[in-house]
C-alpha cells in the first residue's frame, strides 16, 4: 500500500494480493484519520460480500474467486469507543461477461490494483447500535 496527499484528501493505491480492509486499517492509524467518505475503484480477485436479513439480524455472504472489476467501492470509516476504526464498505463487481454483483465488502484481495479517495471529514462519527434492526448504525459524539 502507498498513498498521497492533496490538500487535505487522500489518495490509496493497493497493489495485487493485498488486503482491502487491512490496508486501510494501516493507512488510518498511520495518518490519524477519525472520521472519512471513501470511494475507489480497481480489480479483486478474492472476494467475500452480502446482505443484511432484517428479520434474522444477520448477514449472508457469498465468496467469488478469480477476476472481478471493482466498478464501485463506496463507504466510510468512523472510530469505536476504543478508538479503533470501523469500516462500512460496499462495492459492485463485475465479471469477465460484464454481469455485476454487488454488497457488503467483508473481505477483498486486491487483483492488479485498487485506487482509493479518502475524503476526511471533520465530524467525529461513530456508531451504536439500534435496536430495531441490529445494526450498528451511523450517529454523533462517542460510541
Amino acid at each position: 500500500m502507498k498513498y498521497f496527499v492533496s490538500d487535505d484528501q487522500y489518495i490509496v493505491v493497493l497493489e495485487k494480493g493485498e488486503l482491502l480492509l487491512e490496508c486501510l486499517r494501516d493507512f488510518v492509524g498511520q495518518t490519524g484519520i477519525t472520521t472519512a467518505w471513501i470511494q475507489g475503484l480497481g480489480a479483486s480477485i478474492e472476494l467475500e460480500i452480502g446482505s443484511y436479513n432484517l428479520e434474522t439480524r444477520a448477514y449472508q455472504w457469498r465468496q467469488f474467486t478469480g477476476a472481478y472489476e471493482i466498478t464501485g467501492l463506496q463507504g466510510n470509516v468512523v472510530r469505536d469507543d476504543e478508538n479503533m476504526p470501523l469500516f462500512h464498505l460496499h462495492g459492485t463487481f463485475a465479471d469477465a461477461d460484464c454481469k455485476a454483483y454487488g454488497g457488503h465488502i467483508n473481505r477483498l484481495v486486491v487483483g492488479g490494483t485498487c485506487e482509493i479517495f479518502v475524503q476526511p471529514t471533520a465530524a467525529l462519527l461513530t456508531r451504536r447500535t439500534d435496536e430495531n434492526t441490529g445494526l450498528r448504525l451511523l450517529c454523533d459524539g462517542p460510541a
